[in-house]
């Protein structure tokens, strides 16, 4: 009897289903990754690498991270929520980084994923969802729910 299986990866993205035929042996996966009963929910899919200003605040609002009236602050006038503040405090000053994520995050009109900023702020935000910091997954996730508004 065939049996499906889902692989996540060391990230928690469901990547691939596998079918193995009972009692046969799972093949070797990377450190950190698994094999476990597949279900509904589907496969990962890399997000969109640019995001509009107004796609990154409707998300995190529609996320919890910030509110909406902060989110329309943002989008509209650059106005940056608290979260976004706090976050930002924890940035170190030396050689002009928190200014220059201030500057990035008030008045970019684009955001991308791959910029070594987004990695950062997300470690410093909570993730309302889990109640941790966003990780490569969630910030993932973010990207491709706000491509999708």
């Amino acid at each position: 009897m065939a049996i499906l299986l889902q692989v996540r990866d060391d990230q928690g993205r469901k990547l691939t289903l596998y079918t193995i035929e009972d009692g046969e042996p799972h093949p070797d996966l990377p450190d950190g990754w698994s094999f476990e009963p597949a279900d509904a929910t589907p496969l990962w899919t890399a997000p969109a690498n640019a995001i509009s200003d107004r796609q990154f605040a409707q998300a995190l609002a529609l996320a919890g991270t910030i509110s909406e009236v902060e989110a329309l602050a943002w989008a509209a006038r650059g106005d940056l929520p608290a979260a976004m503040e706090a976050a930002l405090a924890k940035i170190p000053e030396a050689g002009g980084h928190r200014f220059g994520a201030r500057m990035m995050l008030a008045s970019a009109t684009t955001f991308e994923r791959s910029h070594p900023l987004t990695e950062q702020l997300g470690g410093l935000l909570t993730n309302p969802a889990t109640g941790t910091p966003y990780d490569a997954a969630a910030l993932d996730a973010l990207w491709s729910r706000a491509a999708a508004l």
